[in-house]
Parts: C-alpha cells; structure tokens; sequence
C-alpha cells in the first residue's frame, strides 16, 4: 500500500539503520558516499536542479543557514532549507521558506524512494550496504526541493563534511561555523582532523567564509582551501569592531568591515553569538552574493528558530535551547544569567556520547535546584549517569526519568518568579516545547 502519511513515511525511513539514533555506528561500510551517489543518480541528480550554499562546522550552522535562507526569501527567491536534528517534526528539516508542506508530494517521492530501494540489486546492497536514515532523508529532501521549484536551497551538514550524505551537492558558496571537538571518534580525534572533514565541502573555485576559528583549525583550512583551489575569508579577519546588545525579544548587532562600511542589523534571535553568525552571513553576501545586500535587513530580522535561547513563557521565564557541547552550555550560561540573573531551575537532559561531566562542571555550580531528566527516546542516553555528573557539582540535583514529570517538578522549584532553563538537547527541547504547547 502506498503511504498514507507523514508518520508512515518517517517510520519506513527510520527503519533503516538510523546514526542519529544510535550515535555509536558509524563505521567505513555507513560512513560513505557510494550510495547515496548511486540513489541521486536513480533520481536524475535532484541536488543539481537549483543552486545550492553548502554549510559547515560544530555550533551555529542550523543558525546560520537559517539566517542566510531568509534573507534570500525577502529577495523573493524561492528558498529551500535543509537543516538537522528537527525539534517538533522530520519536515522542518526540508523546508520551504514561505510554504506550507506539499504533503502530497513528500507522499508521493517517498513511495518512489522506496521503490528504488527495494529494487537495489542484491549484489549491490552486498557491497554498499543498505542506505541509512540520513541518506534517505537526504534524498527526500533533495527531490522535493526540485518538485517544489526552488531556485536556491540551503544545506546544512549533517556530520562532518567530506563523507557527509550532502556533500553531492554543487555549492555556489561555503560558511564554515565554528568547529570544535565532536564526534571524534567519526572524525578524528583532533581539531586538525575534524577541521579536514569540514573542509571537505571545499570545491574548486568556490568562495568560502568561516567563522573565527582555533589556530589550527585555521590552519588547516587554509591547507584544504589551497589544494582545492579556493579563497577562503575569515571573518575576524575582515571585521574592525562588532558590538552586540540583546534583550527577551531579540539582538541589535553593529559590525563594521575593513576597507569601510558599518552595518547594523536587527535580530529577532537572541544573543551574541547570533550577532556573530549575521555577521558571517553579510560577510558572505557581500562578496558572493551582492544583489542579496538590499534584502538582508529583512530576511535577518524575521528569522526565528526553535529552541535557540527561545524564550516562550514570560511570567516566570521559561527557555528552550538545544546547546549539547560544553562551549554551546557556557554560552547558553552566561546570556541566560545576563538576560534573567542568577538563582534559577535548571532542566537537563543530554544524550549518550556528550561531554556529560564538562558541561555538568559549567552548569551545576550555577543552579541552586537542577532536575535531570531523558532526552527522549529518539537518541541513546543514560540518565543516571548524567545525575551522578550534576550531583558531583550540585546536591540538588534530582533525577526524574518521565520528561512530563522532570518538566512538572522544574515548574513547581521556579515557582510564581524563578526563571527557567531547558538544555542539553535538541530531543528534550522538542518534547518539552510539545507538553507546553499542547
């Protein structure tokens, strides 16, 4: 039968070996290109039929795709924007800016995906393997920026770069975020390697933009940017001053440019790292993408994203952030403390595989009250040991495995005035943001 919808055609592609989930599987025989080259070609190369902006790095990509997506929508492009993990639903990942979901369309492309795949040769799933999770949600997405007329699409990497299922794309530019340790034992387990991954977007010709970058990883992208044959700008670089002012609805950012120029943009995300990740957009757009410059301000200012310092209850604050690294928690730390003050509740929840104890160290101490709590079950996690890392750092740290309960009992410890903080995960940001708006 064919799918009937939403929820049968993620479940058919969750059926397949799925790395997000699993966190821990990646070997040589899943961590490829070879099939998903193979099930693009199936489908007459979807990721050639619109230009594309390809973007890499550790923090901050969601954001700035997301960034840079809207401003060309407010130049009247139609924009495509593919982005991972999702907080509510697999369809934010595929999105069309200014579009609701051509839910008859996803219908129809998945039951040609899995045609396709159920018709794979034996021999070929012999030495291959079968597609993964975000191969196949890769290709949907592909398609159905093609069956929706995009002319530009956004794509944000998944893990790493050279190895990752987006990288058949043929980008007119690159922006690398900030890179840090992660996935090391995917990536390598030095920034240097990592930084190598990531700049395995790089095509020949192309411009890049990164963000400010460690020494090495500087380094080695200007290595990879020369074998390629690219230039590549760094914006520290580029940049004579940036300021940042934020409050509970959003950031003023003032940045001016060697050879001239101060730009100041309204933001509707919070906190200075946003302020930085427009900067990189304008960046970018000033040098790739000039025509793009007299509908930034606009595209910028109507950019919202889930679970980015989200604030969504007022009285007493409530917020949402998906920071799952210890550089992204001390962030997420020091503009909740700046924009609400110290003495609130934290809500916690990371999944298996994170700098669990670093990232305890930053926020424990910080808390007089933290509840921990499961990510929900779409990622692997060990709750308990979580709590033994907040427990080392704090003695009100209590353990609450039901998410709903963990959420009940942060609640009742704010009380009438507390301000709240739910991080760790993008997964237990999607769940509490689903038991506060249903």
């Amino acid at each position: 039968m064919a799918f009937a919808s939403l929820e049968e055609v993620f479940q058919y592609i969750e059926s397949f070996t799925n790395l997000e989930k699993s966190g821990s599987l990646f070997t040589a025989r899943t961590y490829r290109l070879d099939r998903m080259r193979l099930l693009l070609e199936r489908f007459g190369q979807p990721q050639l039929a619109y230009r594309t902006i390809h973007i890499a790095g550790t923090k901050g990509k969601g954001s700035t795709a997301a960034l840079l997506a809207h401003g060309l929508q407010a130049a009247g492009v139609r924009t495509g924007l593919y982005t991972s993990p999702h907080v509510t639903g697999y369809m934010e990942r595929m999105e069309v800016l200014g579009s609701v979901p051509q839910i008859p369309t996803v219908l129809a492309l998945a039951e040609r995906i899995r045609q396709v795949v159920a018709d794979l040769p034996e021999d070929t799933i012999e030495a291959m393997g079968s597609p993964n999770t975000f191969e196949l949600l890769t290709l949907l997405a592909f398609c159905y920026f093609r069956e929706t007329a995009c002319e530009y699409v956004v794509v944000e990497t998944g893990i790493g770069g050279r190895l990752d299922a987006t990288n058949l794309v043929d980008p007119e530019l690159c922006l690398i975020t900030p890179i840090e340790l992660e996935h090391t034992d995917i990536l390598g387990d030095t920034l240097q390697a990592i930084a190598r991954e990531k700049a395995g977007i790089f095509k020949p010709g192309k411009a890049i933009f990164s963000a400010p970058q460690q020494g090495e990883v500087r380094e080695e992208l200007k290595r990879v940017a020369g074998e390629v044959g690219c230039v590549i700008m760094f914006l520290d670089e580029q940049l004579r001053s940036l300021q940042a002012r934020y409050n509970r609805e959003g950031t003023e950012v003032c940045f001016s440019l060697k050879g001239g120029g101060e730009f100041r943009y309204s933001l509707a995300l919070i906190g200075t790292v946003q302020a930085q990740n427009a900067a990189l957009v304008h960046l970018a757009v000033q040098h790739a993408l000039p025509w793009l410059l007299p509908s930034l301000a606009r595209g910028l200012a109507a950019t919202r994203l889930p679970a980015r310092m989200e604030v969504i209850q007022d009285s007493p604050p409530v917020v949402i952030d998906g920071a799952h690294t210890p550089r992204s928690v001390q962030t997420v730390l020091e503009t909740f403390t700046e924009l609400f003050g110290p003495g609130g509740v934290l809500l916690f929840a990371a999944a298996a595989g994170k700098k669990i104890g670093e990232m305890a160290a930053i926020l424990a101490p910080a808390f007089p009250d933290v509840v921990v709590t499961t990510p929900g079950s779409f990622r692997e996690s060990n709750a308990a040991e979580v709590h033994r890392a907040f427990q080392s750092g704090n003695r009100n740290a209590f353990l609450i495995l039901d998410t709903a309960q963990a959420l009940a009992r942060a609640r009742i410890l704010a009380g009438a005035d507390r301000p709240l903080l739910v991080t760790g995960s993008f997964y237990l940001a999607g769940q509490v943001r689903e038991i506060l708006y249903s």
